[in-house]
């Protein structure tokens, strides 16, 4: 026969307040590995997803000059020039949570310049978004990111 085995005093039932400091501690740690990471990765979606726009209404340009030997007319930020419609994506908007795009035609001072501004409140996203473009963009280094898609020689 087996002895019996005895408790002194009560059963342990929860944790001990050690015990529940570790636990804290670590989740600490691997939230501030993790948070960092995550909104980086935002931002560059954020930052991809704008580009994409840029080529859209890039490529939408190019169209639109191929078919009428000359570009689209320059509206006001975040509204679509009439002539560029047919050419972009339906349900396609100048105008999101995140940006305000802006067509830009400079042409008529002897030569042509024609981009699309990015319009928005975060100079991080900007940043991303000029270094995905790399070369022919310009900012304010506020809140507007230039990328000029045609420039006279």
């Amino acid at each position: 026969m087996v002895p019996e085995m005895r408790f002194r005093g009560r059963p342990r039932g929860g944790f001990t307040l050690v015990e529940l400091l570790i636990v804290v501690l670590v989740i600490g740690i691997l939230a501030s590995i993790a948070i960092p990471n995550f909104q980086r990765a935002i931002i560059k979606t954020r930052a991809t997803s704008i580009v994409a726009d840029l080529h859209v209404i890039r490529v939408a340009a190019y169209n639109h000059m191929a078919d009428h030997q000359e570009w689209p007319r320059d509206r006001n930020r975040g509204i679509i020039p009439v002539t560029l419609v047919p050419y972009l994506p339906t349900d396609f908007s100048f105008r999101t949570e995140h940006y305000v795009l802006d067509y830009d035609n400079w042409s008529g001072r002897g030569g042509f310049d024609i981009g699309v501004t990015a319009i928005m409140n975060d100079p991080v996203l900007g940043a991303e978004v000029i270094r995905i473009l790399g070369r022919n963009t310009w900012s304010n280094g506020r809140d507007k990111f230039t990328w000029v898609i045609e420039e006279s020689s």
